[in-house]
């Protein structure tokens, strides 16, 4: 794969929220597994571990505690999905060593299922919702769940959201304190 191919998938990937039926098949569930064996992590500690479900049962109840989640905060966006789910999780030592490091492999697993045609959203696993998941899947202390990652066919493929320029954040030589964004520019950003 050349520099283009690849900058392709990576601005075809999007945050799919809403799933049609179709499944990702063992041979699909390897590549973007082993995706995620070859990210690079801290020290090569490589502290990821994934749930995978297919259980209709399972991800109906995911679905809902998200739901619920969302009703009492009032936050926007509530989650309806259909497919695949990965869930990932990891030891608290090390804290952001870690982290960074399954956020490649996640990033590493969203990227092949993009190529394969699949859909994903990065669904962080907050500390509202983390017990009921906990439970869900049997994930036992001191493990600690980051992110649910949804894989499937997309029901409509998003839009792409605006991007900044390259230039908006890139600092030649030296940093260039003009070009930071506050929190207000931050929040003001379209979301597309």
């Amino acid at each position: 794969m050349d520099g283009k191919r690849f900058l392709e998938t990576i601005q075809k990937r999007r945050s799919v929220r809403v799933y049609k039926s179709g499944k990702v098949t063992e041979p699909e569930l390897g590549l973007i597994l082993e995706a995620a064996r070859w990210a690079p992590s801290g020290a090569n500690t490589q502290p990821w571990e994934f749930v995978v479900t297919r259980d209709r049962a399972k991800m109906k109840r995911v679905r809902e505690i998200y739901d619920n989640e969302w009703k009492r905060h009032k936050r926007e966006d509530p989650v309806h999905y259909k497919g695949l789910y990965l869930t990932t999780r990891q030891p608290g030592d090390r804290e952001k060593l870690f982290q960074a490091s399954v956020a490649n492999a996640v990033e590493h697993m969203m990227l092949m299922a993009a190529s394969l045609g699949f859909g994903t959203v990065w669904v962080s696993v907050r500390e509202e919702v983390e017990p009921e998941l906990r439970e869900l899947f049997h994930v036992p202390e001191p493990l600690r769940l980051l992110w649910v990652v949804p894989v499937g066919h997309a029901r409509n493929w998003p839009r792409a959201k605006p991007r900044r320029q390259v230039s908006d954040f890139t600092h030649q030589e030296i940093y260039n304190p003009k070009k930071l964004r506050d929190e207000a520019q931050i929040r003001a950003w379209p979301k597309g």
